[in-house]
């Protein structure tokens, strides 16, 4: 498959998996206030503008933390170590839910089935790059459906305008982003999911050559766990004040500002910040489905 409808199907399959956690989380929580305490801020900070504020500062902070410890640090242990925890603890959020929504297991059953499977996707992913993708989709859908469902719908918007005011500084001016990825790619993390359009071996070609030729000319794309999570915030937390509708229209407009933005970065070989396009599509795709249906 080539690159573009491979890193589409990935997001669609992200956001749809997400948008199912979030409702589940949502809907499960009226019943089961125990769920509140998987939220990431306490339900009366949920509507709190500043709430965005806080994870705005955070992100940043993170990002100038990884770069610092990168430029020190050049192994890979501990970068891994820092993945398996994202990935266990994200992932369980997307296999409780499964447990309490789809299976209807009690919370205990849900919990352990969560710690079992989380574990071994953690686990599976330390050892081995080759569930680098499936690792990523789970794990962004588990971030963004939590944040989607503990954060009331106006900070989220907030939160997604303000977040991607900062990656269009962070590529265009700062261009920390660019570095940044740089430095995770390289590590093979679940922090992206990549496509690559491998080319044919030649006759006579040793294997080495072959691979030379692999990196020099295949095509690979990129996209970060970022750019999968934020959107599924938005599309989650839309659930809550147009339902499942608001929902998928989030998704839709997303999808669609994603798959424009990747063709002008395959046609025109740059580097550009991926969640202004894609969330503006997403709020776009939102706004029309309020006007045309509520």
């Amino acid at each position: 498959m080539k690159v573009i409808p491979y890193i589409i199907l990935l997001f669609a399959i992200t956001q749809l998996l997400g948008i199912t956690v979030g409702i589940i989380l949502i809907s499960s929580a009226a019943s089961i206030p125990e769920i509140y305490e998987l939220a990431v801020v306490p339900p009366a900070q949920a509507s709190d503008p500043l709430t965005s504020l806080f994870f705005i500062g955070y992100i940043v902070l993170g990002a100038v933390f990884i770069l610092v410890f990168a430029r020190f640090y050049k192994g890979v242990i501990l970068f891994k170590l820092l993945e398996a925890m994202v990935v266990f603890f994200s992932s369980g959020v997307v296999f409780f839910a499964i447990g309490i929504g789809i299976l209807h297991l009690d919370l205990l059953w849900s919990s352990l089935m969560a710690f079992a499977y989380a574990f071994f996707l953690a686990l599976a992913k330390y050892f081995s790059d080759k569930v680098k993708n499936i690792s990523t989709v789970i794990s962004s859908a588990g971030v963004g459906s939590l944040f989607g469902f503990s954060i009331s719908f106006y900070p989220t918007l907030i939160f997604v305008l303000l977040l991607s005011l900062y990656d269009y500084i962070a590529v265009f001016k700062t261009r920390h982003m660019i570095t940044l990825a740089r430095e995770l790619g390289t590590r093979k993390l679940s922090f992206s999911v990549t496509a690559m359009n491998m080319t044919a071996k030649k006759p006579r070609e040793t294997q080495t050559q072959y691979a030379q030729r692999t990196v020099e000319k295949a095509e690979r794309m990129d996209l970060g766990s970022g750019d999968l999570a934020v959107p599924l915030m938005l599309s989650v937390s839309a659930f809550t004040i147009g339902g499942i509708g608001a929902s998928l229209a989030a998704a839709i407009g997303s999808t669609i500002a994603l798959y424009i933005t990747l063709e002008i970065v395959s046609k025109r070989r740059v580097f550009l910040p991926a969640l202004p396009p894609i969330c503006l599509g997403g709020v776009l795709g939102l706004l029309l489905y309020i006007i045309a249906f509520l």
